[in-house]
């Protein structure tokens, strides 16, 4: 299960490539398997990324992100730039489901959701999150 045909792509670059489906009312954000590079780049990376999904509105969507293929990193100081940069990507969204690989994956989602305050649905499972972020509230 996926979205449908008539999703489209919004924004693409080597990290990540978004699409919108209008019908399912879903974003769906894929993060590559390429490393980030520097600490410095994840500013620019999320504030494109930030601009592209800024163009709906978010409230409208609920939003998938797709990082089963993300190298896993957690060094101190990449954790702290995720925490202050996540909102620009997850920020606003009606509903929030995380597609990992694993479960050292999910348990490491579940430590940013806490800090963050965020609430979201982290599964190996992407039926089980489709069905979620398609529910009416």
């Amino acid at each position: 299960m996926g979205l449908s045909s008539s999703s489209k792509q919004i924004f693409q670059d080597e990290y990540f490539t978004a699409f919108v489906d209008e019908r399912l009312r879903i974003v769906r954000t894929v993060r590559g398997d390429k490393p980030f590079g520097t600490l410095e780049d994840l500013d620019g990376i999320f504030a494109r990324l930030g601009d592209a999904l800024d163009t709906l509105d978010r409230s409208r969507y609920g939003h998938l992100a797709d990082i089963r293929a993300a190298p896993g990193r957690n060094d101190p100081q990449f954790e702290a730039a995720m925490d202050r940069l996540r909102p620009r990507w997850i920020g606003g969204f009606r509903k929030i489901g995380v597609l990992v690989r694993s479960t050292v994956g999910l348990l490491q989602i579940q430590r940013h959701a806490r800090r963050d305050g965020v609430n979201r649905l982290i599964s190996q499972d992407e039926a089980e999150l489709l069905k979620y972020l398609t529910e009416e509230d």
